[in-house]
């Protein structure tokens, strides 16, 4: 059986949201996206190590970044759609001993949630759907161990904090992006006074809604041999908001 650790840190947020809205673009059947993935030859096949990896069950298929260097600032993005409770992790590429000791394994996270909206008709000319998101920091620097054992990161923010703060996203959308966000209740056939009710949000989380969590590389542990950042898995624990 798998030892599983558990990593606890102090949380120290304000559920205002960051002043910049983030535009995010989304093909109907994605959950999980990278900020880069290594793509590298091998046995004449191009193999790319993407982000799908992490939630194959498989250990020996990581998720590596591609950027220049040791990967600091680059992130995966999973979709949840509900609150979120805490995650498993398994740290560098856990195939074998071997390569995870060659390979760079991350030392510290940055976590943030993410919350946002998009409006009916916005969609790009490749068919993605356009999603207005705000980003709500949770910890800096959440220090992961450098063992390719499964390590449970919890939480702490409450599931109805969660909530307040994918509320008050919900609010300054139809605050600043007015017109879009009439396009919602106009689809719902809502005055603006019924969108702000708790039944009616929640609706119109479940239609128009974007919430993920973010998972940022801030320090890793130096491979012997390589300097690309793996991780083998993740696990996120949800529940729902009500």
């Amino acid at each position: 059986m798998k030892a599983l650790f558990c990593v606890f840190f102090g949380l120290c947020i304000s559920l205002s949201a960051h002043a910049q809205w983030i535009t995010k673009d989304v093909l109907p059947q994605e959950s999980v996206w990278a900020s880069s993935s290594l793509t590298e030859t091998l046995g004449g096949k191009e193999v790319t190590y993407g982000p799908d990896a992490l939630f194959d069950n498989d250990r020996s298929t990581p998720w590596v970044e591609g950027a220049e260097g040791s990967g600091t600032g680059e992130y995966v993005i999973i979709l949840t759609q509900r609150a979120v409770t805490g995650f498993t992790l398994t740290n560098g590429f856990a195939a074998s001993s071997r390569l995870y000791g060659r390979n760079n394994r991350v030392k510290k996270l940055r976590l943030s949630l993410l919350a946002g909206l998009t409006a009916p008709g916005m969609v790009t000319e490749r068919d993605y759907t356009r999603y207005l998101v705000k980003e709500l920091t949770l910890a800096d620097n959440v220090a992961i161990m450098d063992t390719s054992s499964v390590q449970r990161v919890p939480i702490s923010l409450s599931t109805e904090s969660q909530f307040e703060f994918y509320k008050s996203v919900i609010l300054q959308f139809k605050d600043e992006q007015s017109f879009l966000f009439g396009m919602i209740t106009r689809e719902l056939g809502l005055s603006s006074e019924e969108s702000t009710s708790v039944g009616n949000i929640m609706q119109i989380m479940e239609l128009y809604g974007f919430f993920a969590v973010r998972l940022q590389i801030e320090d890793v542990y130096r491979g012997s041999h390589y300097d690309d950042t793996c991780i083998s898995e993740i696990t996120v624990d949800t529940e729902p908001f009500y």
